[in-house]
């Protein structure tokens, strides 16, 4: 029995021996597999991270040598620029450097290749939301008033809501004085006046100290143009619903001299089929120049100012409320943002507004109106305009004859009628010998008596000489001319039909007739509508007699007053109210833009307005962003915001420069491509690897390498 146990128990010990034998092998295998697989993730990692530091190396190599390429090259941060955004140059494929088998690969691999593509920082103004803005575009300062009279004041401010200042963005200057009536006038940069300011006035620096500028004599856009010409003559559209389809007026660049036509368009009576439209101005030119006032022009009649006492007034590309360009502003339209506005567009296509004499505008009402200029890289986008000199001048066109006889009846003038005999009051003449006493008439037309009037124009004297006589001095004859106008574009207008007085005499006679007929008869409607170019005359004479009928000449005398530039002064039109010393609109003063007190509509010019001789007199209330955008240059500026004035921010602005060449740089990030193993690569089949942001920088304010300066502001490794 006890062997039996100790054998039993001899057995046990063997089965723990083995159990413990394959616990030794397992936990050996087990370490053995460890550092076995350790090992091959060490070789694994090394080759990788071989193959990544190739990458790394690749990506920083082609970053270095885009970078060196945009302090080297000629990168062109305008927009407006066919070559834009081309970081490298002027190439079709000038945003992008392409390097081919540029780095050599790892041990046993084909060479690296690498693509790097460039673009500006749409944040900055060389892209996106913003336009470039420079020193060359805009004017140096928000307001500048040119006027020295020590009895009118520069800038008159009165602020009638206490807690909402007259906030200007940009610097004021004054070249006299300052008077903030009442509120007070806050600007982010200095403030100037040559004669001193009173009232409050909160700037960054001192309040107000002594200073002044000189005008920048801008030119007008016609001025710009070699022809420096009047644009043509455009008559107002008609008070009538054919007018204002869907409920738009379209008006048409050009010259318009009738304050009273536009002002009854745009009054918003109850009769009127065009009441609540908007009033479209299409982009170009537009030159107001009325002539209503004290007989100027005895077609028109009224006032020189022209009231927009209704609906909207939108001037220049129309757009909707995304920004996309539409064919016609909607009606009613939003504003502001009813029309491109050369601060957030490049492609901005506006208008100029060109004020000359005495001509005013005033918004009155509730009309709204928003006025956009043009977009220019190197001047200001001017969208009001005022003339400082220039005046008109009266033509004379005497003596204008004939130069072809285009019919006659040969059975009485015959070949006598013709250029040689008629042109001159000489010894020759179209001559007609009638031998029996029966009744017979005798005719032929000259033509030609050319002169280039353009419409517009104002006729101020016409006068049609005949020269004839009969030899048998008998007083029963009767004898006309029809004498028919052409207008500028050769149409033939209305015949006048004036008749001849009867013989008194053997001898010449003259007969002298008036066609002016006190510049508001026939031709002086056509030259102003229509303008003149030529005419015909056709002369009959009824003879009942023997005798010598005898036409010496037919000739014609013209004078009249074409469209001109006019400047805002006296020189230009006697007593010009434009002239007059302003102390706030009493009798006998005037400006050239204006609201008056009772004024509630909205009113924007997005662009520079620039009238040096005349003043702007501003009541404002329900505006509701920038009003004078692009700065404002005028002999004087009365701004007035009333107690119901809501708008917190700056009324009268000039931008900032957006980011580009010179005092802001312009910023790019430069995105790095790499394609391992391959002979080629670009953005779309390798991989990027690299992103770095990097502001390029030009002292001289012009790309000037190789002496730009690159500053590398990011380098974000992408993996």
């Amino acid at each position: 029995m006890n062997g039996r146990l100790l054998s039993r128990i001899h057995r046990n010990d063997e089965g723990a021996a083995l159990v413990l034998a394959l616990i030794l092998i397992t936990v050996v295998a087990l370490v053995v597999s460890v550092l076995l697989s350790y090992g091959d993730t060490s070789l694994r990692t090394t080759v990788a991270l071989r193959n990544e530091a190739g990458t790394s190396y690749a990506a920083d190599g082609a970053a270095e040598i885009a970078i060196n390429q945009l302090r080297q090259g000629q990168f062109n941060n305008n927009p407006t620029s066919a070559t834009y955004p081309k970081c490298f140059g002027a190439g079709a494929t000038a945003d992008t450097v392409t390097l081919s088998s540029f780095m050599p690969g790892t041990t046993g691999a084909a060479n690296t290749s690498a693509a790097v593509t460039c673009s500006p920082d749409p944040a900055t103004g060389a892209a996106g939301g913003l336009v470039p803005i420079t020193d060359a575009n805009k004017p140096g300062n928000a307001i500048l008033t040119l006027g020295q009279n020590q009895n009118e004041d520069g800038i008159n401010v009165k602020a009638l809501n206490n807690s909402i200042p007259f906030t200007v963005h940009g610097s004021v200057v004054s070249d006299s004085n300052i008077n903030v009536f009442s509120g007070s006038l806050d600007s982010n940069a200095a403030v100037y006046a040559a004669t001193g300011c009173s009232g409050t006035i909160h700037t960054p620096a001192a309040n107000c100290v002594p200073g002044s500028a000189a005008d920048p004599d801008y030119k007008s856009d016609p001025y710009l143009d070699s022809a420096n010409a009047v644009p043509p003559y455009r008559a107002v559209p008609a008070r009538t619903a054919a007018s204002c389809p869907g409920n738009v007026v379209t008006f048409q660049p050009g010259y318009y001299d009738d304050a009273a036509a536009l002002s009854a368009l745009m009054d918003g009576k109850g009769s009127n089929p065009c009441k609540g439209s908007v009033w479209w101005f299409k982009p170009g030119t537009y030159y107001f120049d009325f002539h209503n006032s004290g007989g100027q022009n005895p077609l028109l009649s009224g006032s020189d100012v022209w009231t927009v006492s209704d609906g909207q007034l939108v001037a220049g590309t129309p757009i909707n409320g995304a920004g996309a360009v539409i064919a016609k502003p909607a009606s009613p339209s939003t504003l502001p943002g009813a029309c491109q506005n050369p601060i957030t567009s490049t492609t901005a296509q506006g208008v100029q507004f060109i004020f000359g004499g005495d001509s005013q505008i005033v918004l009155s009402g509730s009309a709204d109106a928003e006025i956009c200029g043009t977009y220019n890289t190197g001047r200001p986008p001017i969208a009001f305009y005022g003339l400082k000199s220039g005046s008109a001048s009266t033509s004379t066109a005497n003596g204008l004859t004939l130069t072809s006889v285009p019919t006659t009846d040969g059975a009485s003038f015959g070949a006598t009628a013709s250029v040689a005999n008629l042109a001159t009051a000489d010894a020759l003449a179209a001559t007609w010998t009638k031998g029996n006493s029966s009744s017979q008439t005798g005719t032929f037309t000259a033509a030609g008596y050319a002169a280039a009037v353009p419409a517009g124009s104002i006729l101020t004297g016409a006068t049609l000489r005949v020269n004839y006589q009969n030899t048998a001095n008998t007083n029963n004859d009767t004898r006309t001319v029809t004498f028919t106008p052409k207008d500028a574009s050769g149409a033939v207008a209305a015949p006048i039909v004036l008749t001849l007085p009867t013989n008194t005499t053997t001898t010449m006679q003259t007969a002298t007739f008036n066609l002016y007929s006190s510049g508001t008869g026939p031709l002086a409607t056509m030259v102003h509508s229509l303008g003149y170019s030529g005419a015909s005359a056709q002369y009959s004479s009824t003879v009942k007699h023997a005798g010598t009928e005898n036409v010496d000449t037919i000739q014609l005398d013209l004078t009249y007053v074409a469209p001109a530039f006019r400047g805002e002064t006296t020189a230009s039109v006697s007593g010009n109210c434009l002239a007059s010393t302003y102390t706030g609109g009493s009798a006998g003063q005037c400006a050239v833009l204006s609201t008056p007190t009772s004024y509630q509509g909205k009113f924007y010019i997005q662009g520079t307005t620039y009238v040096p001789a005349a003043v702007i007199d501003l009541v404002l209330s329900n505006i509701t962003a920038q009003v004078l955008r692009f700065g404002v240059i005028s002999r004087s500026l009365w701004i007035k915001e009333t107690g119901a004035i809501s708008y917190i921010g700056p009324v009268i602005e000039v931008p900032d420069n957006s980011p580009g060449f010179g005092p802001g740089g312009t910023v790019v990030y430069v995105n790095v491509y790499v394609c391992e193993a391959a002979s080629s690569c670009s953005s779309t089949t390798g991989k990027l690897r690299l992103r770095v942001r990097v502001l390029i920088f030009d002292p001289s304010g012009t790309p000037s390498p190789p002496s730009r300066n690159i500053t590398v502001q990011s380098w974000s490794v992408q993996r």
